[in-house]
């Protein structure tokens, strides 16, 4: 069920113009610069914002010339930055009242309720909730109906980290039934629950694919950030227990990364690995303290900045990138398809 856009909006001297297909499945996080017109699309999609053009999901047109339904009349959930609750019930009531309205179907608000861990909540007044317990409620919230397509709009920017973790890993979750669209200016968020990206600047999208994709791309927004970061995909294998170290394979190839405990071996996993922490050598060498020192070929060299260059690699059939010096550069005579290995400082799970 995917969602097709090619719509137009101006809000004072702004002027949004979008062409994006969502893919049906997964989350495509709407990454872009505070007033980029993130929100704005959003609330579009909705139908709470008014624009022109055309806005289809699977078989069914949202907006054309000739019509438009309402926001209740399109299948979605919403959650926004600050959490829409009625202060004045408990979360019980909150969640009968939208059940009420959706007509959601028998069992399943005991099956939302189950799979946002509020339970413990019901019986409170909002007022006196957290505001990690808040968006908890408030996604609990947009889950009933059995939405088709969710949206959020930077759902964590009010929280701490510990209840911006605990709100990822529900969103992840939910992601398993439902096509998400979310909207952030994070890299954080972007590197844990992307699986396409759609990037936008001054009211258009300017580049949509997989994040992967996008994340590696030489010549896109991403890779020139100074926190530019790779994803890789990867299958859980070995476990060094001595050392708390488990091996990720990735194609032929395996990384080590500190654990606390040990994952469960064959899952499928992702890995973060920022640019900067990647340097170049020309042969292995044998007396490194590095642990993932792994073949690479050269795709592609970008300068960025002073003195600083961009190096796009294939690692075992996927993409990383290394930020290194200019003068580096030059010294390994780097240039496409020039084979090299890969000095890889540090891994993180995503």
């Amino acid at each position: 069920m995917s969602l097709e856009l090619s719509v137009q909006g101006q809000r004072g001297s702004f002027r949004l113009q979008v062409e994006a297909t969502l893919q049906p499945r997964g989350v495509t996080v709407l990454f872009g610069p505070s007033g980029a017109g993130k929100s704005s699309l959003l609330r579009m999609v909705a139908g709470l914002d008014h624009c022109d053009g055309v806005i289809s999901f699977a078989d069914q047109t949202w907006l054309s010339a000739e019509m438009e339904l309402a926001p209740w009349q399109r299948p979605i959930g919403m959650l926004f930055q600050q959490p829409t609750l009625f202060r004045h019930l408990t979360v019980q009531g909150n969640l009968d009242y939208v059940a009420r309205r959706r007509q959601s179907p028998v069992g399943q608000q005991a099956q939302v309720i189950e799979q946002t861990g509020i339970g413990p909540l019901l019986a409170r007044r909002v007022e006196g909730l957290s505001g990690g317990e808040s968006q908890r409620v408030a996604l609990a919230r947009a889950l009933l109906g059995a939405p088709q397509l969710l949206l959020l709009d930077e759902p964590l920017s009010a929280l701490d980290e510990a209840h911006k973790r605990e709100l990822l890993d529900l969103i992840a979750l939910a992601a398993r039934s439902v096509p998400v669209l979310y909207v952030t200016h994070n890299m954080d968020e972007l590197l844990r629950l992307a699986d396409q990206v759609w990037l936008m600047e001054r009211g258009r999208i300017i580049a949509q694919g997989p994040a992967s994709q996008e994340l590696s791309r030489l010549d896109g927004s991403l890779a020139q950030r100074a926190d530019a970061t790779a994803l890789l995909a990867g299958l859980v294998a070995d476990y060094a227990r001595e050392d708390h170290l488990q091996g990720i394979t990735v194609g032929d190839a395996t990384l080590w990364l500190p654990v606390e405990q040990q994952l469960v071996a064959g899952e499928s996993v992702r890995l973060r690995i920022a640019a900067r922490d990647v340097s170049l050598c020309l042969s292995a060498p044998d007396d490194s303290s590095i642990l993932n020192i792994l073949p690479a070929r050269v795709v592609g060299l970008r300068e960025v900045g002073p003195g600083q260059c961009l190096v796009q690699l294939a690692l075992a059939g996927q993409c990383i990138l290394a930020r290194i010096s200019g003068r580096s550069a030059r010294q390994l005579s780097l240039f496409p398809g020039a084979d090299v290995y890969a000095q890889i400082k540090a891994v993180a799970l995503v």
